[in-house]
């Protein structure tokens, strides 16, 4: 029985990988994930959830201050 201690280390191009993903690669694929989640976010914030003050969605509220109509 072998075990894993006594193989040895896989690298990308041994392992069939098409891309090896190294650190510096990470962080722009991790803020573009980022900036999407937070866009979807604001889009359901605006289109999907309603104001408490007149009941219409955030998109078309008019009651809010102007730097929060910015904000969203």
């Amino acid at each position: 029985m072998a075990r894993w201690a006594d193989r040895p280390i896989a690298t990308g191009a041994d392992r069939g990988d098409a891309v090896d993903v190294r650190n510096p690669d990470l962080l722009p694929a991790i803020a573009v994930g980022f900036a999407v989640a937070l866009a979807y976010l604001r889009w359901i914030v605006l289109t999907q959830w309603t104001c408490r003050q007149c009941g219409t969605n955030h998109l078309r509220c008019e009651c809010k201050p102007a730097w929060v109509r910015k904000l969203l």
